[in-house]
């Protein structure tokens, strides 16, 4: 079973995905409503620029530690 999970495992988190968004959706007009307002529009720009931060920081870790594996196998 767990070597099935392990083979299909991008299928499976794809197909969770998808239910999610479609169990979400009913929701969607409320939370576009919810961003025309200052409030969802800070809580949007916040958002934002979290995850522009957070991916900024994985890249530079990442940067990082290549260099120094680099370092190490001179």
């Amino acid at each position: 079973m767990l070597t099935l999970v392990k083979q299909y495992r991008k299928e499976l988190r794809n197909i969770l995905l998808f239910a999610v968004i479609i169990a979400l959706l009913p929701y969607a007009p409320q939370a576009f409503h919810f961003l025309e307002t200052f409030t969802g529009t800070m809580l949007l720009l916040a958002a934002l620029c979290g995850t522009v931060l957070g991916l900024s920081l994985k890249l530079h870790y990442r940067i990082t530690v290549l260099r120094i594996a680099k370092e190490e196998n001179l």
